[in-house]
């Protein structure tokens, strides 16, 4: 018997258990699969072996070469690059494939299958062609033709974009003429209004003055640096004079600087003049001479003075160098006034020049990508290329017995494995309440026969046709139930339930119908709440409509509560659902919702009040509604629903702490069409969706008890 443990995964000794277990289907499958594909092949290779043609094909775009227009040519181009699994279909396809077949004198159809396409290489545009035929010489024949073939619509291909390329270009020419024309008369009104015809001209005078200037600046800036070094030398009393040094003969002899030398000319005359005496008297006589002692205290006393002559002299030509500097950066400010003079206007006379000169680029780009167009659609040039010629094999290539047989071996084992674990799946459901005791650890509150109810009326009128044994059965199961909720009573306030299950149409709502009519038959005075907000069904198994419900009270004027019960008679009622609400699972969890089961609970004069809820496997809705009952009841259909689902539910329903009270089975037949494998968890709201097991489907009656 399976446990807890089978749903955790597929070891191998549970594996080898379930092939020991399954054995007959597993060879029976097995060769089933392995002598079709044997018998098959065979048959293939005697009666209708398959040669095999190929050749290769480098395709790229008819356009994929641009002509002249640059990226305005592109444009035009009506496709810029190869779609490979797009072209592939297509040369695949009976618009290529028939008309070669009727050309060859073979019937329309013919062809499709017996090609194949592929690529060469990954991420390539190079294209291997297969025929597979049975006769050598016309397949040699047809694979010929189809490369031909090939080779030509790639040909029509690109002659049919090249002229939607000249259509389009045709189409946009007379725009770009009219946009030029129109740039140029509004850049000769603008000069004609502003008085603007070269700002480029004006604009280069400005930075010739500027760089003028600059260059004198930067000579002054040299030139005090140059008076500072001298100045430097003359104060530690060296006698450097400007006049004397090459090296700043042009600064102090040139400019402001010349009435500065002619304030110390005479001075410096004298001096020479006395050192050219000194030297002629030294050569001629004495060092000690009353002469040469009287012409050197001479030059003695001439070199002080002329050496504060041209301290003076610099500290003057500093002056005047800083004067000039002090003009120059006035003219720069009047400048860059000058610069800042009527900026916009520069601005937009510019914006319009550059606007004529992009215009008058793209209409001479579409002027020359049409004449290229023309020039590309006037050629015969087939762009694409046949790599490899077309070959066809002589000997048989189909069918590869070897290959056959090894694809039937696993094929086989693979569908042997498959047909005993879906065989041992099969049986992965309850079968038994000890089994439920089991797995699940808790109580069976009740266990409701199987029994065959009409699809076209109310439970009561069902409940009314049945016979006195099924009838009894029914009572006498419910009767355990009513037992059951007394002894659980005894222990706890236990007035307010709810009923879940783990998957539609295991019978849960037509479950809740007939308790609410046997406990009503018992004395008791029920309330039956239709919770399921998504797909409401209970008011159809007590005969009644859902025109209003519970979604009125989530109005922002709620009636009474009174007001929307549907009596079914007097002793039992139904509050529905009524119209459909947006994310129930938003208003279930929201502070209003507590709020109306809370107005519900107080309804005193129902000894029972029964909530049904939807399945809870994928839904919070039957957590979200147990937070405010006394407790839940989780309804396990036998013979229908795998038994980890129950388990899985179970688990959800302990981590949020709602009270599990017990289990109330439903015995179900034991029908290929009711085991719902290869199931889903998913639970749509009720617009077109389907939940899993068919909820959201009808309920099928004859087995939802």
């Amino acid at each position: 018997m399976p446990t807890s443990q089978d749903i955790d995964g597929l070891s191998l000794g549970k594996l080898w258990l379930i092939l020991r277990r399954r054995s007959f289907w597993f060879i029976i499958t097995f060769g089933v699969v392995f002598a079709s594909v044997g018998v098959v092949s065979l048959g293939q290779w005697i009666l209708r072996p398959q040669y095999r043609g190929s050749f290769q094909l480098l395709v790229s775009d008819p356009l994929a070469e641009k002509g002249s227009g640059g990226g305005l040519a592109s444009l035009a181009r009506v496709d810029d690059s190869v779609n490979v699994p797009n072209l592939v279909e297509v040369l695949r396809s009976p618009m290529l494939l028939d008309p070669l077949a009727r050309q060859l004198g073979l019937p329309p159809g013919s062809l499709q299958g017996r090609v194949s396409i592929g690529l060469a290489a990954k991420d390539s545009d190079l294209l291997t062609v297969i025929l597979l035929w049975d006769n050598p010489k016309q397949g040699s024949k047809i694979i010929e033709s189809l490369a031909k073939d090939y080779l030509d619509y790639s040909l029509r291909r690109r002659k049919e974009k090249l002229n939607q390329g000249i259509q389009f270009l045709d189409e946009q020419a007379p725009g770009l003429q009219q946009r030029v024309v129109d740039l140029q008369q509004e850049l000769a009104s603008f000069r004609r209004t502003h008085v603007i015809f070269s700002p480029e001209a004006q604009a280069g005078q400005l930075e010739a003055s500027r760089a003028g200037l600059v260059a004198e600046l930067r000579s002054l800036k040299q030139s005090e640096s140059q008076l500072q070094g001298l100045l430097a030398m003359v104060q530690s009393g060296q006698l450097v004079s400007p006049f004397q040094s090459p090296s700043s003969a042009n600064i102090a002899t040139s400019g402001p600087s010349t009435n500065i030398k002619n304030n110390f000319a005479p001075l410096l005359a004298e001096l020479v003049q006395v050192e050219g005496e000194l030297a002629k008297v030294e050569a001629s006589y004495r060092s000690d001479s009353p002469l040469a002692q009287s012409l050197r205290a001479r030059r003695d006393r001439l070199r002080p003075l002329l050496q504060q002559r041209e301290k003076d002299s610099i500290f003057s030509a500093l002056q005047i160098n800083n004067v000039q500097q002090a003009k120059i950066q006035e003219q720069f400010s009047n400048l860059g006034a000058e610069f800042r003079r009527n900026p916009e206007l520069i601005k937009t006379f510019e914006a319009l020049q550059q606007r004529l000169a992009v215009a008058t680029t793209n209409l001479g780009s579409y002027l020359s990508a049409r004449e290229s167009f023309r020039l590309e659609s006037a050629q015969s040039t087939v762009p694409w290329q046949v790599i490899s010629p077309p070959q066809f094999g002589v000997v048989p290539f189909e069918p590869d017995l070897q290959k056959r047989l090894s694809q039937g071996l696993l094929l086989g084992l693979a569908a042997g494995l498959g047909a005993a674990l879906l065989r041992d799946r099969l049986d992965r459901v309850f079968h038994s309440n000890r089994e439920v005791e089991e797995l699940l650890k808790l109580p069976i509150l009740t266990s409701v026969p199987f029994m065959t109810l009409s699809t076209d009326s109310a439970v009561s009128e069902s409940i009314k046709e049945m016979d006195k044994m099924e009838l009894f059965t029914l009572r006498e199961s419910l009767r355990s139930f009513y037992q059951s909720l007394r002894t659980l009573r005894a222990s706890r306030t236990l007035r307010v339930v709810a009923v879940t299950s783990a998957a539609a149409s295991e019978g849960k709502t037509t479950t809740v119908a007939i308790l609410g009519q046997t406990l009503v038959d018992m004395g008791m005075k029920v309330l039956l709440v239709d919770a399921d907000l998504r797909r409401p069904r209970l008011h159809q198994r007590l005969g009644l409509d859902n025109t209003r419900g519970i979604s009125e009270l989530f109005s922002e004027n709620p009636p009474p509560l009174e007001d929307l019960y549907h009596w079914v008679n007097p002793n039992l009622a139904l509050l529905a659902v009524g119209n459909k609400l947006p994310d129930p699972a938003r208003l279930l969890s929201s502070e209003r919702c507590g709020e109306i089961i809370q107005q519900i609970r107080d309804q005193q004069e129902f000894n029972l009040i029964v909530f049904d809820t939807p399945p809870a496997l994928e839904l919070v809705d039957p957590l979200l509604i147990s937070e405010h009952m006394d407790g839940l009841i989780l309804l396990v259909s036998l013979g229908k629903i795998p038994r980890e689902l129950p388990v899985q539910v179970i688990r959800k329903i302990k981590e949020s702490g709602v009270d599990l009270l017990g289990v109330v089975t439903n015995q179900r037949t034991f029908t290929a069409s009711g085991f719902g494998y290869g199931y889903g968890y998913g639970y749509g709201y009720g617009y077109g969706e389907r939940y899993a097991f068919g909820y959201g489907d009808e309920e099928q009656d004859n087995q939802d008890t």
